[in-house]
């Protein structure tokens, strides 16, 4: 039997196209309730998050908005309030993958920070999540107390390893040292409610120092150093073997010190650039040191 051409074209038609293939199932939005670790033989507590989706997680507890910490290259939205975390990805994770988030309260209860393991599922994703902060139990007590000891234990044997006498046994410090003293020629244009105060370079045996006196203007969140980058006059970047200061943050209208160590002495040219960026990368002070 010959089909008139219309029923032979949308015969036709079928067979092409062949079999229509099942959609992806849908991710299911859910709101619920979690609770931070309090020890260090707990895991991570968990976060599904999507892209498209704006996750909020809500804290029984003050946040340290400048003390979040997160790969902002992964993340199109990442932002913290006193009591708020928003995270947004540019992509689902991949399968098996998770990014640590940490961001720390205000306060002095315990646990001190809350730490987060970021990553993807193919069948839900989290649009509100309410962490228990579980602060002061005696778990969280305990945990820290074994922490504050392993500290103590560390500092103590940092100091009987690299105390004044040491500097001058291992021969870093000797006879040839001079403090090289830094001028900054020109003043950023932003510098993010930072100034330089002073700058000062120490070149050791086997290592170089340049301390960085720095002070948080009046009126500004209080700084937490992150990372500090250097680069030579020639445009070489310089190895950095560690960076730290002396307080833990500048509060507002507050001077601290910064002291970063280099393999190698970045002002062999005279002339070079500093980059410190605080814990959460948003306020960042680029300028240029000139030996004098």
């Amino acid at each position: 039997m010959v089909l008139p051409a219309p029923w032979l074209a949308l015969t036709l038609c079928f067979l092409v196209m062949g079999p229509v293939s099942a959609a992806p199932p849908l991710r299911q939005r859910q709101d619920r309730r979690a609770s931070l670790s309090t020890t260090a033989s707990e895991p991570f507590p968990e976060l599904y998050v999507a892209a498209g989706n704006l996750t909020t997680v809500a804290f029984n507890g003050p946040l340290d908005r400048d003390s979040l910490v997160v790969d902002r290259t992964r993340f199109k939205w990442a932002q913290a309030s006193d009591s708020f975390l928003l995270l947004e990805p540019f992509a689902d994770l991949a399968s098996n993958e998770k990014l640590i988030v940490q961001i720390g309260f205000m306060d002095k209860a315990l646990p001190a920070k809350a730490i987060l393991a970021v990553t993807s599922k193919a069948d839900v994703m989290d649009g509100k999540v309410e962490e228990d902060r579980r602060a002061n139990t005696p778990e969280a007590l305990l945990a820290a107390l074994v922490q504050k000891e392993a500290e103590l234990e560390e500092l103590k044997a940092r100091f009987a390893g690299h105390g004044p006498a040491n500097l001058v046994l291992s021969e870093w410090l000797n006879k040839y040292m001079r403090p090289i003293e830094f001028s900054m020629p020109v003043v950023p244009a932003d510098t993010h409610g930072l100034e330089v105060m002073e700058g000062i370079g120490y070149e050791g045996k086997f290592s170089s120092l340049v301390a960085i006196r720095l002070r948080n203007t009046p009126g500004q969140r209080r700084w937490v150093l992150g990372q500090a980058r250097l680069t030579s006059g020639t445009g070489v970047p310089v190895k950095v073997l560690a960076a730290q200061m002396k307080l833990e943050h500048l509060a507002p209208g507050e001077e601290g010190l910064v002291v970063v160590e280099t393999k190698t002495p970045p002002w062999v040219s005279k002339a070079f650039s500093v980059e410190l960026v605080d814990s959460s990368g948003q306020r960042r002070l680029s300028f240029n040191l000139v030996t004098q």
